[in-house]
């Protein structure tokens, strides 16, 4: 199955979330030269809402699109969970 489209996703995370919802796409000239830690460091593509900042709630990554919506869930959801 061939992934979305940015253009697709952004329509997909609008229709999910609303209009705080957002996509971000880390391409590889902006990953060159620095090192990322952490979880951002593994995936390509982010998906949620909030405008992907301090109001984001709800928050999905992965390497392609479709993994990212999949992964979307509540920020701090598995910290309420434990």
């Amino acid at each position: 199955m061939e992934d979305m489209t940015e253009v697709e996703a952004r329509a997909e995370a609008v229709r999910r979330w609303g209009p705080t919802g957002a996509v971000r796409l880390w391409k590889e000239t902006q990953r060159s030269g620095r090192v990322r830690r952490g979880r951002l460091a593994r995936y390509r593509c982010m998906v949620g809402n909030g405008n992907l900042g301090k109001a984001c709630s709800v928050v999905g990554q992965g390497d392609t699109w479709r993994e990212a919506f999949l992964d979307a869930r509540e920020v701090g959801a598995a910290a309420r969970n434990a």
